[in-house]
């Protein structure tokens, strides 16, 4: 099945857009302030992306743990049981282990960098025909995926620092796309 270009035209009554894109303005606005302020802290971003990265595991698997035990009439409990306790056990070894947590996410956000680079890349061309600000869709793809590059040729030596700071230049540029993306569709309606 072929995707036509004019398929990604959504049918909205001419006041919802602008209510919508006011937000995507302001959602822009905000990931831009969290990046410039990565950027300025890379440490301190690495470091907090980590710890709320394994408490949000240690929770998620406390909480599924008690689900499980909760459902024991049922025979998939154990199944449950067995994946929440993975998680928990995961996230209390990133509690207790952060510079492990620091290698270990920074590898995972290498890839989601390179992922998240091509699809941007991709999308932004594909819109070309309709968005008249497609360039910062594929400008901020382009940002994603060489931040992808830069962690996969400078880790693990880099760990500390590189994932706040790559962190920071990804919310900076994705922010301000959304910005021009907006002000794009104020222009237009």
């Amino acid at each position: 099945m072929q995707t036509h270009p004019n398929d990604l035209k959504i049918a909205l009554p001419p006041d919802a857009g602008r209510a919508g894109f006011k937000h995507l303005g302001l959602v822009g606005i905000i990931l831009a302030v969290l990046g410039v302020l990565a950027i300025l802290l890379p440490s301190v971003a690495t470091f907090g992306a980590e710890l709320l990265v394994a408490w949000m595991l240690t929770l998620w698997g406390a909480v599924g743990l008690w689900f499980s035990w909760a459902i024991r009439p049922a025979p998939e409990w154990r199944y449950g049981a067995a994946a929440f306790g993975l998680l928990f056990v995961l996230g209390v070894a990133l509690v207790l282990f952060p510079l492990a947590g620091i290698a270990a996410l920074t590898v995972l956000m290498m890839l989601s960098f390179l992922m998240e680079g091509v699809l941007s890349i991709l999308f932004g061309l594909r819109s070309s025909a309709h968005v008249s600000n497609w360039g910062w869709l594929v400008f901020s793809g382009l940002c994603s995926f060489v931040a992808g590059i830069v962690i996969l040729f400078g880790w693990p030596w880099t760990a500390s620092w590189t994932l706040g700071l790559m962190l920071g230049l990804n919310f900076l540029s994705t922010g301000l796309s959304l910005v021009m993306l907006s002000k794009s569709a104020w222009a237009e309606n």
